[in-house]
């Protein structure tokens, strides 16, 4: 799925129109699934992205992806995405991205109290 992913992005970035034509461009993919692809624009984006199989545990095989991709934006503002996509999911790291808000302290006070006390079932009397 992330291959084919992957070869659609390729494919919409060398149809891009005119002002978007690749500048330049590269790619390899290796028998054993390991991948590289970079390209940047004549707007000035780029992305760059690497893959390769891993084995998540003994039952599963999985993917491990990172990348940096980079656009201008309207305001003018280059905005820069590093991001790594694996068996924990896909987390991109960006200055301007939003970031959550702190966690209370009333819920880090109740998350030690059950780690502290982990809750043990009552055994059935029969």
């Amino acid at each position: 799925m992330k291959f084919l992913l992957l070869i659609a992005l390729f494919v919409v970035a060398a149809k891009a129109t005119e002002d978007n034509e690749p500048i330049s461009q590269e790619s390899n993919v290796e028998y054993n699934g390991k991948y590289h692809y970079h390209y940047e624009l004549k707007d000035g984006s780029k992305a760059t992205q690497d893959g390769v199989l891993k084995t998540v545990n003994a039952d599963h095989n999985g993917e491990a992806v990172h990348g940096k991709y980079s656009f201008v934006g309207d305001d003018g503002e280059t905005y820069v995405v590093s991001y790594t996509a694996d068996e924990n999911g896909y987390q991109p790291v960006g200055a301007h991205l939003p970031t959550p808000p702190p966690t209370p302290e009333s819920v880090l006070k109740a998350l030690e109290y059950i780690r502290l006390h982990p809750y043990t079932p009552p055994v059935k009397k029969h």
